[in-house]
């Protein structure tokens, strides 16, 4: 019996702990969402996002060209922006665009290795747009939309 309540007390505390640290994004480092500062978008939501991210709009309003840029599939941000601005689990996003492939859609965003390549690479060209972690954020590049939480929400 004393055993039992041991084991039980271990289970629980590891539970606790499991869930305090990892399970919610809540403490995560807000992402924020960056586009060039040539770019005339101040704040940008979902609707304005999730069809760039998934390249059903290629341009802004002022007719540049939209370049959506993506992190690697295995990126914790990138699962966070997915699930966020997509509405879409890690799994879900990579059959959409093969299924896009399939049917001859437009191709993947470009993805970049890390967020320092996104930022560069945001503050190069006029039509980009990406995520970066907010610490990451200098005087290059403009932030439309924040994740906090796993909420989207304004610069």
């Amino acid at each position: 019996m004393k055993t039992r309540r041991i084991l039980l007390k271990g289970l629980l505390l590891g539970a606790s702990a499991v869930c305090i640290s990892g399970s919610s994004e809540a403490g995560a480092e807000p992402i924020a969402v960056i586009v060039n500062k040539a770019n005339p978008s101040s704040a940008l939501g979902a609707s304005e996002l999730r069809p760039i991210f998934q390249t059903s709009k290629t341009s802004w309003g002022g007719g540049e060209d939209a370049l959506p840029l993506n992190l690697p599939e295995d990126n914790a941000l990138r699962h966070e922006f997915d699930r966020t601005v997509l509405g879409l689990e890690p799994e879900r996003v990579a059959r959409y665009w093969k299924d896009r492939k399939i049917r001859g859609g437009t191709r993947a965003p470009t993805q970049l290795s890390n967020t320092g390549a996104v930022l560069k690479a945001v503050a190069a060209k006029a039509g980009a747009v990406g995520y970066v972690k907010a610490s990451e954020v200098n005087a290059t590049v403009k932030v439309v939309a924040r994740i906090v939480g796993g909420k989207l929400v304004g610069p």
